[in-house]
Order: C-alpha cells, then sequence, then structure tokens
C-alpha cells in the first residue's frame, strides 16, 4: 500500500473510531441543557412555544363556532375523543384576525384548550443559553416584554418571543369568570 493511502486509511480509521465514540459517552454537561420548541406565526408576528406545556400540533380540524361574549373563543373542536374549547391567539396577543387560522395546539390541561394560530414554522432544539429569562428580555428586546411574552429565545434568523402559556390560560380564565 502507497504512503498516501496508508495515511488517508489510518485518517478514516480514526475518523470512525471518534465518530462511533461520541455515540457511546454521555452528552458532557458543558454543552447545557436543551429545550424543545415550535416556531409559530401568529399575526405578523413569529413566536415561540414550549413543547413541555403542548399536548398536541394539528392543522386544519373542523372547529364548531360557539356564540359568546368572549371575543377570542372561536368555537369548539375535537382532539382524540374529547373536545376542547378553541381560543384565536392572535385575538389574545392584540392583533385583528384577517384570516382564518389552520393551525391548533392542543395543551396540556386539565380543562382541554386549544389554542389556533396562522402557521407552523419549525421545531427548535435550543440550548439553554439561548433563552433570556423575563428579567433579561427588557435589556435584549425591550418590545418584547409583554403580557404573555415573558421569554424569549434566539435562533439563527431571529429573536423570538415565548409565548407564557400560563398566563395566557389565566387570563381566558379570567376573561371567562367576569362575563
Amino acid at each position: 500500500m502507497s504512503q498516501a493511502k496508508a495515511t488517508s486509511h489510518a485518517q478514516l480509521l480514526a475518523l470512525r473510531e471518534e465518530f462511533d465514540r461520541d455515540f457511546t459517552q454521555a452528552p458532557s454537561p458543558e454543552n447545557g441543557s436543551i429545550e424543545k420548541l415550535l416556531s409559530i406565526r401568529v399575526g405578523a408576528g413569529s413566536y415561540a412555544m414550549r413543547v413541555a406545556d403542548i399536548g398536541g400540533l394539528y392543522v386544519d380540524r373542523r372547529i364548531v363556532p360557539l356564540p359568546s361574549p368572549v371575543g377570542a373563543l372561536l368555537g369548539m373542536a375535537g382532539f382524540r375523543g374529547q373536545i376542547a374549547a378553541v381560543y384565536d391567539l392572535a385575538v389574545l396577543l392584540g392583533y385583528v384576525r384577517q384570516t382564518p387560522p389552520r393551525w391548533l395546539v392542543l395543551l396540556r390541561e386539565r380543562e382541554p384548550v386549544a389554542l389556533a394560530f396562522d402557521a407552523f414554522d419549525a421545531h427548535l432544539a435550543v440550548r439553554s443559553e439561548h433563552i433570556f429569562l423575563a428579567d433579561q428580555v427588557a435589556a435584549v428586546a425591550p418590545a418584547a416584554a409583554r403580557p404573555h411574552l415573558n421569554d424569549a429565545v434566539r435562533t439563527e434568523h431571529a429573536l423570538l418571543s415565548i409565548i407564557n402559556l400560563t398566563s395566557l390560560l389565566k387570563n381566558i380564565r379570567d376573561q371567562n369568570i367576569r362575563r
């Protein structure tokens, strides 16, 4: 075997061993924790939701309209044998609805609740150091610090506000109680 081929073969073996070793070792703590998010569009804005708060993602579900004084309530929809109230996320975030929303997320809640929005962009797995918590957001993106948008995540293309679903649900429940 020529010297060049022997060197090339040795390099390939070394790369293969390194590749195999990466799968047999536990991840190193310096990589930080990973948080999974959905990147979505609502009205003219792009946002993120924590996957841990979501029970399912659906598209083009039939929503049966209900008369209601709650402007954000679109109606009811069925999800795997259960019926959930569906709220318009655009209205809850202060947008004026232009077109009917296509996408729904069923939230992980005792009482089934779904949120409707315009578009699903991506599933993100981001390192914890790319997430700015509420107290940091005001310094990084002052406009992002408003109700229901406490945290933010830096992606390759943008800084996305993370929708605080707990705060949003509290607001929905408070509106329903006042009516």
